[in-house]
């Protein structure tokens, strides 16, 4: 008789924890909903505007690299536009993101600075968008860093971007085709990689790359252009922390093309061989493979990629499309390729930054080489400087997208 009330006390103590209901809840309306953040360079006098909420008296630390400014974009409740069509209910003239700012030492002391201002409590968990202009990426992100990536709110799915000007001018941004900026700046970097423009490189990416022994983490690095167009400018690369530089827009298609990320989407302006007609090749589908090896006690590194793609255009009708011409077009655009690929290769070796990640492949491949010469990530950096890289590449023409006589 006593074990059965033991197990109806049993029961019901399972039970119980279900019976608690939504004790913690927090309604969305209680929520500063924040969108996208913005981190600038604060300027000399700014200083003023920081907040007492974190600084006593006579006993605030000094940074060397100087005060920020973060920016942040927060969804008002009831104005984001639903459907694609009219002004989904929002009253003319009211907008459906409020943009705020506030000057600290670090971001968790700005972003105090901002609550303070603020009734309701800041919300991460719908962030899609983190802005870092160059000026601050080049002295270091590493309290950024190490923000995020202990702010169970942050996904891992976030953009991470470097803005060539003004972080704060790029959330600010109020293009013709999207009401909610920070939507059309997410949607830009989203098709571009569906378009096979730029990789999928976000911000969990970027944190596990900059961790690796053997690699550099890169993120989009975004213009300003006028009419609120915004550009992806190439890819902006880092040594740990800092900035070093950044490609130009073609040279994500030689990134991409030499570490296999489809699809293609890059094309090319190339004169026909034998000819003054002008044609433009835009590569479809990419494959490639990087062996390591050990030579003569230093690293060689062999690339070797397929790009295909289509003949989109030429500019003269009259010149005819031949097996020969294109097998011409085919070797011009694969010498041509190369150079540019080994360009990008030196670049980065100049600064040190192997965003290619033959580091890994060492790590992988040569494991004793690795723990006997190199051991750590600083030393792969400076060996990376000097190590040889061998590219070959093999261009197909695989469709003619215009008549051939």
């Amino acid at each position: 008789m006593w074990q059965n009330r033991i197990k109806r006390i049993l029961v019901f103590l399972l039970l119980l924890p279900m019976l608690t209901g939504c004790w913690d809840r927090l309604e969305i309306e209680d929520r500063a909903v924040v969108l996208a953040i913005a981190i600038d360079e604060a300027k000399p006098g700014e200083e003023k505007e920081s907040s007492n909420a974190t600084h006593i008296i006579n006993s605030t630390p000094v940074q060397k690299r100087g005060l920020i400014r973060t920016t942040v974009q927060i969804a008002v409740p009831g104005r984001i536009p639903l459907g694609t069509g009219g002004t989904g209910g929002v009253p003319a003239g009211q907008k459906p993101v409020w943009v705020l700012s506030s000057v600290g030492e670090t971001i968790d002391d700005s972003l105090m600075n901002l609550q303070q201002q603020l009734a309701d409590r800041l919300f991460f968990g719908h962030l899609r968008i983190i802005v870092v202009s160059e000026a601050v990426a080049r002295k270091g992100i590493q309290n950024e860093n190490d923000f995020f990536r202990r702010q169970p709110q942050v996904r891992r799915t976030v953009w991470m971007v470097v803005s060539k000007g003004k972080a704060s001018e790029i959330i600010k941004a109020t293009p013709q085709l999207e009401r909610v900026p920070t939507l059309y700046l997410v949607a830009t970097l989203d098709h571009a990689r569906e378009m096979g423009k730029l990789p999928n490189y976000f911000l969990g990416v970027f944190f596990s790359a900059s961790s690796a022994k053997g690699q550099e983490g890169a993120v989009p690095y975004l213009e300003l252009k006028k009419e609120s167009n915004i550009e992806i400018a190439g890819l902006a690369y880092f040594k740990g922390d800092k900035m070093e530089g950044a490609t130009n827009a073609l040279q994500i298609g030689h990134f991409m093309a030499m570490k296999q990320i489809n699809p293609g989407g890059y094309s090319v302006l190339q004169q026909m061989p034998g000819s003054e007609t002008a044609v433009i090749f835009q590569s479809t589908h990419r494959k490639a493979k990087i062996i390591t090896e050990i030579k003569n006690g230093k690293v060689h590194v062999t690339v070797m990629s397929q790009i295909e793609g289509d003949f989109r255009e030429k500019s003269d009708e009259k010149v005819s499309i031949t097996k020969e011409n294109i097998k011409k077009l085919e070797d011009k655009i694969e010498k041509d390729a190369t150079i540019g690929f080994e360009k990008l290769i030196q670049q980065t070796q100049k600064d040190g930054c192997d965003i290619f990640g033959f580091g890994e492949y060492v790590r992988a491949y040569q494991p004793a080489y690795w723990n006997r010469e190199i051991k750590s990530k600083k030393q792969w950096e400076e060996m990376y400087k000097e190590i040889s890289v061998d590219v070959k590449l093999h261009v197909k023409i695989r469709r003619i997208g215009t008549k051939t006589k």
